[in-house]
């Protein structure tokens, strides 16, 4: 995790040393105008506007409601029984992906003495590209123990097309062990997940070792198929990818699964995000009519007309702690983007999208010439996009794009001006070291350099929803003294410090402090900032002056802004505001059975991310630790439309004390669904 102020006791003396020599002293100057946000518009690439650009080409001749079985593989006899690969024959639209978002090989797959993931799910990882390798039959996709495959293209077996999905089969299933005549179980997975977390969630060596610290050897699926459940589970290629397309995807894999039992309808459970995609395939999206008119709504409507009306296939719908009312987590707390900003591309933690179009690089957790994990002073901190960069202060105010994107026009298509390369090569960014993958990491994606927009987050940009009339920001700085926030208010005792101390730093401690956060007192200014950039920018004074981006000079100090971006309202939208409609109306009526099963504490030490719903540091979170109770406990939402006897008899909601990351991998949340499975006739 960041720390405040890393390295800090060895690397004063550098930077004291490397500032007085770079002559970091501000030159007066009475006034100046704005800074030049946006430069002279290039006219070398048009925004691609036609919405048929942005979905794949059939597989065939022609876009049908059906699926092809394109092959299958056979892991080791401690993992899956079999994975399948299923190629859908709908009209998907093309997944985006990046450095975060493709599938990681046994060489991918990070490993240091801190974490060594590769050691305990490295193998699980590769058999995932093995199964999307079965279509792209490509050498780089590498196997376990190579370290030296070649980078896989922009179209293979680390970023599968959008109509490939795998469709996992438990040891037992996959060897008839299971009993045919009990309503068999899909398993849909969510966010920076794939199937491997119901079958081993604790990892595996091969050897039967699992990951450090962790104790549960077997997950949900051994329990099912313990119970003579037949078992199955999904891996989406971009786990943070489109809804409509997962949607799709869970309508082909519960036909495949009725095919191979002959069972008439499945169990299905979702969880996380998983459950969007879920809902939307139970509410028939292809029927709704009510799209705004703007372009990325008008690219929802076209995308919903792909989704299967819902087939009146699933027996119990299970909806595992997830976000029906969507999710504003990262847009809450900076820390977030600043953790996705500073750390490894294959790190286990920052895997999510930013909600920053660029930042200032003095929040980079790097200081004097600690600035790079090779570096002299090695800094851990310092990986990604914010390697190199910020350590001095001729480059505190130099700014990191993460997208080229600046904001909506009155059509609602995408306003930028110039390549995210030109962007961050014109603040300082290394022209040779610069991949579009490794920058594009803003939740609605860049345009790139042939004028199509690229987002490797479109589920997480549909999902976005404004929350905080529910639970608004909070102002702690007003909380009893008592109140000990320091373990869990990363935003203020990670992020805020950091930054505080960075920017008041002054080496020469001639006139004092060097600069400050331009904030309110209850320091609520710039965590509303990715909210809505315009009415609340993020600010801060200092004495050194960077001409290119200074908004302002006075009385010594410059003025610069510490993030910017487009605001949730304009996400929401790219989005196709996807949350209002599925807000509006609830699941089909001819579903058997729903069972909202919902997490009611913050969860184990280190897994509370979400804690704008505590009223003191012992408190009800009022969700799951990640999700806010109103979007997990969603019985109401998903009922709309349901006479009130369909809604007693055929649902219901429950609450049980685990946080987001533990409510599917708790044997103890698994034996209530499984005593549900059993309740239906």
């Amino acid at each position: 995790m960041l720390q405040s102020a890393p390295r800090r006791s060895f690397v004063l003396t550098a930077l004291a040393a490397a500032l007085s020599a770079a002559g970091c002293v501000a030159e007066p100057v009475d006034d100046l105008a704005p800074g030049d946000e946006t430069g002279d518009i290039s006219s070398a690439f048009t925004f691609v506007s036609d919405h048929e650009a942005y979905f794949d080409p059939p597989a065939t001749s022609l876009y049908s409601q059906s699926y092809k079985l394109v092959g299958s593989v056979t892991p080791p006899s401690w993992s899956w029984g079999k994975i399948e690969l299923l190629e859908g024959r709908q009209k998907f639209r093309t997944e985006g992906y990046n450095l975060r978002t493709a599938k990681g090989r046994w060489q991918d797959t990070f490993e240091d003495a801190t974490y060594p993931l590769r050691t305990y799910f490295g193998a699980l990882n590769q058999q995932l590209v093995d199964g999307f390798n079965i279509h792209y039959k490509n050498t780089c996709a590498g196997s376990v123990g190579q370290t030296s495959a070649a980078a896989c293209p922009d179209k293979g077996p680390t970023r599968p097309e959008a109509r490939f999905v795998l469709l996992h089969h438990g040891p037992k299933t996959a060897l008839g062990q299971c009993d045919t005549t009990k309503a068999p179980v899909l398993l849909v997975h969510g966010a920076m997940q794939n199937a491997n977390v119901w079958l081993r969630p604790s990892g595996h060596d091969g050897a039967g070792n699992l990951y450090p610290g962790m104790t549960q050897a077997t997950g949900f699926v051994q329990a099912l198929e313990a119970e003579g459940f037949c078992t199955f589970a999904t891996t989406f290629g971009n786990f943070h990818g489109d809804n409509f397309n997962q949607a799709i995807h869970i309508a082909n894999a519960l036909s495949r699964i009725r095919s191979i039992t002959g069972r008439p309808k499945v169990n299905l459970v979702a969880w996380s995000k998983g459950v969007v995609a879920a809902d939307l395939y139970m509410s028939s999206p292809a029927g709704w009519t009510d799209w705004g008119p703007k372009y990325f709504e008008q690219l929802a409507a076209l995308q919903s007309k792909s989704v299967p009306n819902f087939r009146k296939d699933v027996r119990t719908y299970v909806a595992l702690s997830g976000p029906h009312l969507g999710i504003d987590l990262n847009f809450r707390h900076p820390f977030n983007p600043l953790l996705i900003y500073s750390t490894a591309e294959n790190a286990p933690l920052g895997q999510g999208p930013v909600t920053w179009g660029y930042m200032s690089a003095v929040q980079c957790v790097t200081w004097g010439y600690a600035d790079s994990p090779s570096d002299i002073f090695p800094n851990p901190y310092a990986y990604s996009v914010c390697e190199n960069r910020g350590g001095m202060w001729p480059d505190f105010w130099k700014r990191i794009y993460t997208s080229n994107i600046s904001g909506l026009d009155s059509t609602g298509k995408p306003v930028y001006t110039k390549t995210l390369k030109t962007l961050n090569t014109e603040q300082g960014a290394s022209s040779s070291g610069f991949s579009f993958d490794k920058y594009n990491l803003a939740m609605w994606g860049s345009v790139d350099d042939g004028g199509k927009l690229v987002s490797a987050y479109l589920g997480q940009m549909q999902v976005a929803y404004d929350l905080r009339p529910y639970y608004p920001l909070p102002n702690r700085q007003d909380d009893p003294y008592s109140y000990d926030w320091s373990e869990l208010d990363t935003d203020e005792t990670k992020w805020r410090d950091w930054i505080a101390i960075k920017t008041n730093y002054n080496p020469a401690n001639i006139f004092g402090g060097a600069g400050w956060i331009k904030d309110d007192t209850g320091h609520i200014t710039c965590r509303a900032t990715a909210f809505d950039p315009a009415l609340s920018p993020c600010k801060a004074e200092h004495l050194y002056y960077d001409s290119q981006n200074a908004e302002a000079y006075s009385f010594g100090y410059a003025r610069y802004k510490l993030m910017d971006g487009i605001g949730i309202k304009a996400v929401m939208e790219m989005g196709g505001n996807l949350i209002e409609r599925l807000r509006a109306r609830g699941l089909s009526t001819s579903l058997d059975y729903l069972y909202v099963l919902h997490g009611t504490s913050g969860g184990a030490s280190g897994q509370v991310f979400e804690i704008d719903g505590m009223e003191c540091p012992t408190c009800d979170p009022k969700g799951d630790g990640v999700l806010f109770d109103v979007s997990i406990a969603a019985r109401d939402q998903l009922t709309k439309g349901w006479t009130t006897t369909n809604k007693a008899n055929k649902s219901k909601q429950e609450g049980v004390p685990y946080g987001h990351l533990e409510v599917g991998v708790t044997p103890a949340v698994w034996a209530k669904m499984i005593t549900q499975f059993k309740a239906l006739p």
